[in-house]
């Protein structure tokens, strides 16, 4: 009898558990039409499904853990209608990827296509990042971030720009045609490697001096700022940037569903049909 109790357990308990990751599908003709909208019905672990198309939008982000996952970077755009941020993140665990970021508005350097504001363990990447006032901003107590496979470029003030924070990963983007390519200001340990800074008006500045650049290709070398804010291996030939590999927590159950609905189960329910055959097996005996 308490086999029977314990395998009866475990089937609610997988159900349950693998219930929670939901795609929410945005776009014409789908549950959700603006992705503001996804973004506040969705749960930790959900992932948002954006089709092709331009929404204008300010985007706000407080849940933690969920993803926003544009179908084509190319053709999947947000426009910021100059006001603001375009996709501002108050929240860790996000991961925003396959979309064109345009148009933020404002004066502040919080104000930006992607702002991280006291916001931890994010990822942001595939994106083209292009005619805001500030590319993407790290900010304010922002850190273990990555921001990587990114095209930073024709952004009034600065590509990248990260205050009062530390131990973000910045790898593998082209940071072009910016007004500074990449500029920090009170930030440590911060890792800068493998982009190319092409063209930019100024290409770095880091006032503390202790960020680690090791590897980047300079169209024209120069990082201004403390003593010891220099490249120590500066590449003679430009990075090809490669499409970062994004797994989001749905994807990882296979057969997602579509809309507001709970994805498949895939492995577990293999495991709730396995209990409940050794259910019946027991019962056999």
């Amino acid at each position: 009898m308490k086999y029977k109790i314990i395998l009866s357990i475990l089937v609610i308990l997988l159900s349950a558990g693998f219930a929670n990751a939901a795609t929410l599908n945005v776009g014409q003709g789908q549950t959700y039409t603006t992705i503001q909208s996804a973004v506040n019905a969705a749960k930790t672990d959900d992932v948002i499904s954006v089709s092709e198309g331009t929404y204008s939008e300010n985007i706000v982000v407080k849940m933690n853990g969920i993803s926003i996952i544009g179908q084509d970077k190319g053709k999947t755009i947000i426009d910021g209608k100059k006001t603001g941020s375009v996709i501002r993140i108050e929240a860790n665990n996000v991961t925003v990827s396959g979309f064109t970021i345009q148009n933020s508005g404002g004066s502040g350097q919080y104000d930006a296509g992607i702002t991280l504001y006291g916001s931890n363990n994010n990822e942001i990447a595939n994106l083209i990042i292009v005619n805001n006032i500030v590319g993407i901003s790290i900010y304010q107590g922002s850190n273990n971030n990555v921001v990587s496979g990114n095209d930073i470029r024709q952004n009034s003030k600065y590509g990248v720009y990260v205050f009062a924070s530390n131990d973000n990963k910045i790898y593998n983007n082209n940071i072009q045609d910016n007004g500074i390519g990449f500029y920090g200001d009170t930030a440590r340990t911060n890792q800068i490697y493998s982009n190319n800074f092409i063209d930019n008006t100024n290409q770095a500045y880091d006032n503390s001096g202790m960020n680690a650049w090791d590897g980047n290709y300079w169209s024209k070398y120069i990082i201004l700022g403390g003593a010891n804010a220099k490249d120590n291996h500066p590449l003679p030939n430009p990075v090809t940037i490669e499409e970062e590999a994004i797994t989001t927590p749905a994807a990882q159950n296979t057969g997602a569903a579509t809309g507001t609905g709970k994805s498949a189960p895939g492995f577990a329910g293999i495991m709730v049909m396995a209990s409940l055959i050794a259910v019946w097996i027991l019962r056999k005996r």
